[in-house]
């Protein structure tokens, strides 16, 4: 009797090489060379990474020796490329078959659209964010006396961060959309013939009896 055959482990990354990964793929979004880079990361990074040691570090996605990257390097990366900090965490797409590799999810690992309430944000969790948001001051503005005594505001001090959390919000509708619509320009359209077919039919209360 033939032996069944067990099914092949699903790969899973350390969020240290889902960094790794999307290092790489920031590099190659801006055309540069790992020189170039590690040249442009420098001023935010307070050093000039190796060739070697920046090599080393988009190589942790082959899992034989991961780079620990540091929340420090993550806010360099994030400042040097010009990207959200999110860029870097977004887990790998289901067309990469990859799970994220967690202390409490064992060899299987997270599925990837699990990591993203962590990344955007739930509807508790932003509203929880909000919350702490509105402990900051409201934006504070420079002050101008006239020689008649009118004090005007000249400029602000601080933007106004309470509308940040609105980018966040917008992109996580849409992905709840997509997940449940799939492909949303195709989505559109068929409703936009719907909508069509529907004003074709005529509103049935206004037909003539």
């Amino acid at each position: 009797m033939a032996r069944r055959s067990r099914p092949a482990q699903r790969p899973t990354w350390t969020p240290n090489q889902i960094v790794a990964f999307n290092l790489s793929k920031a590099r190659l979004l801006r055309g540069w060379t790992q020189t170039q880079a590690a040249e442009a990361l420098e001023p935010y990074l307070g050093t000039r990474l190796s060739p070697a040691s920046w090599s080393a570090m988009e190589r942790s996605v082959d899992g034989g020796r991961i780079r620990e990257i540091t929340a420090d390097e993550l806010v360099a990366f994030a400042r040097g490329f010009e990207l959200p900090v999110g860029f870097f965490l977004t887990p790998p797409s289901a067309w990469e078959n990859h799970a994220v590799r967690t202390p409490d999810t064992g060899e299987h690992g997270l599925e990837p659209i699990e990591l993203f309430d962590h990344i955007i944000g739930t509807d508790e969790s932003l509203a929880e964010w909000e919350q702490y948001l509105k402990s900051w001051p409201a934006p504070g503005h420079t002050i101008t006396i006239a020689p008649d005594g009118t004090v005007a505001n000249s400029r602000r001090i601080q933007e106004d961060v309470h509308p940040r959390l609105a980018g966040p919000a917008a992109l996580r509708a849409r992905l709840l959309i997509q997940q449940q619509f799939g492909d949303l320009d195709a989505a559109r359209r068929v409703l936009e013939r719907l909508a069509t077919a529907l004003d074709q039919l005529g509103d049935p209360e206004t037909e003539p009896q």
